[in-house]
């Protein structure tokens, strides 16, 4: 069946969706490498125009200080000013070598100003220096200290200010924008991913599809005439219509891989339902508890055939849920199998039930090898078999697969802890929905040997 058009099917949602954050991931960082850069290398020169700015109009008053007084030049205390601190801009102070105020025609009486050490330190070396200095009153300013020389002798200093918040502002004004740039791009970049992906990925989903709905289709084809194969060498077998023994040998053979194989066929067409979500779950409300209890009396036979014994637990009270028992049952005798056959002779198997809120949780612990650490994330993988079981049992390494899709199904999920030498459990996580009215049973622990 091809995808489509507007969706993806489910296995390639999740890439989808893992791909187009990698995108988004992608131009975030890129962002965050460059953005930080940007705003810095921006902040700087805003910053050194300022100083620029300031220095010029300070150096352009400090000419203006100066007057000539007969043959000397002398100093002019009613300077031109700009305008006053309250209209935010630069401001001028005329000051003598020592740092005290000469003139002061902006009124600029905060606490700090002028800076007085900065007047000394230019005084000193003969050049201006720029300073930055912080009242409590009007915030940070920026000052420039001018020195005014008499035959080369510095006779005067002229400090001028602006204050810091029109380029506090700026910086402000360039983050945000910077950052209202960066969420847009991140926010295309995703929307570019939406687009991008399904483009990309539809041809692969269908053919996908395509293979999945082959798998279904030759699964169901094949069950007929494998079991038309095994029927006709069981009837070969009973009747007697093969005489000699080395004949009924192989007719033997061909009943047992009829056998092994329809029961492949028979895994491989659920497996096919359940990657199309085509599998139809029977919707009935059932006591989960005697589920587990008739699956484990089930199971006690070939448990005790094999030497293992089988410990149900079924002291939980009776949990009533709605799914589809048939599949539950299905799931649960695949772990208890599992945790049979894998077992050591004379080990043990056992099953709880315990109620977690709104869920239930289905335990099969064995007493088996256990699974190695790096087998476990590839351990629901298809006709995967571990290293340590592999030559244990004959399978196809689907069962936990089936399991697994099962409990997906049921909107719940499995999960698997294991120690090597000392054995794994198996825990069946569904959602539960229980009935007023239920009563603990009376506790109890039956034992299989």
């Amino acid at each position: 069946m091809p995808a489509s058009s507007s969706s993806l099917p489910t296995p390639f949602a999740g890439i989808q969706r893992r791909l187009i954050f990698s995108y988004a991931a992608i131009v975030a960082i890129l962002l965050l490498l460059f953005g930080p850069t940007l705003y810095l290398q921006y902040s700087g020169q805003l910053s050194d125009a300022s100083d620029q700015t300031l220095r010029l109009a300070t150096q352009r008053q400090a000419g203006l200080a100066l007057v000539p007084a007969g043959i000397a030049l002398g100093i002019n205390p009613h300077f031109q000013a700009p305008p006053a601190l309250a209209d935010r801009d630069a401001f001028f102070v005329l000051l003598t070598p020592d740092g005290s105020v000469t003139s002061n025609p902006s009124g600029v009486t905060h606490t700090g100003l002028p800076d007085r050490q900065a007047a000394r330190d230019a005084a000193r070396q003969g050049y201006g220096v720029f300073s930055t200095l912080h009242t409590v009153e009007a915030g940070d300013f920026r000052l420039y200290t001018a020195v005014i020389k008499r035959n080369g002798v510095v006779v005067a200093l002229l400090q001028g200010g602006r204050s810091l918040s029109a380029l506090t502002s700026a910086r402000h004004d360039l983050l945000y924008l910077l950052l209202a740039l960066g969420g847009g791009t991140v926010v295309l970049a995703a929307a570019g991913g939406v687009v991008l992906t399904r483009e990309a990925m539809r041809p692969i989903a269908a053919a996908f599809s395509a293979q999945r709905a082959f798998v279904a289709d030759a699964s169901h084809e094949l069950r007929t005439p494998l079991t038309v194969m095994r029927t006709n060498a069981e009837v070969l077998l009973e009747l007697g219509s093969v005489h000699d023994p080395e004949d009924r040998l192989l007719v033997q053979d061909i009943v047992d891989e009829t056998e092994h194989m329809a029961r492949l066929v028979a895994d491989l067409l659920v497996l096919a339902r359940l990657d199309a979500g085509a599998m139809q779950l029977e919707q009935t409300s059932f006591d989960l508890t005697a589920l587990v209890a008739a699956s484990c009396r089930q199971m006690a036979r070939v448990a005790a055939q094999r030497h293992v014994r089988l410990v149900h637990d079924d002291r939980a009270r009776a949990l009533v849920m709605d799914g589809d028992a048939g599949r539950l049952r299905q799931a649960l005798l695949i772990l208890l199998d599992n945790a049979v056959a894998y077992n050591q002779e004379g080990g043990l198997v056992e099953v709880t039930v315990r109620r977690d809120g709104a869920l239930v949780a289905i335990a099969v612990s064995d007493t088996g090898p256990g699974i190695a650490a790096d087998e476990v994330p590839r351990l629901f993988d298809r006709f995967h078999r571990g290293r340590t079981t592999a030559a244990q049992t004959s399978g196809h390494g689907l069962g936990l697969s089936i399991a697994r899709g099962i409990a997906v199904a049921h909107q719940g999920r499995l999960n698997v802890e294991s120690t090597v030498g000392v054995g794994s459990t198996f825990t069946l996580v569904l959602p539960l929905v229980t009935r007023r009215g239920d009563r603990d049973t009376a506790p109890r622990a039956r034992s299989t040997p």
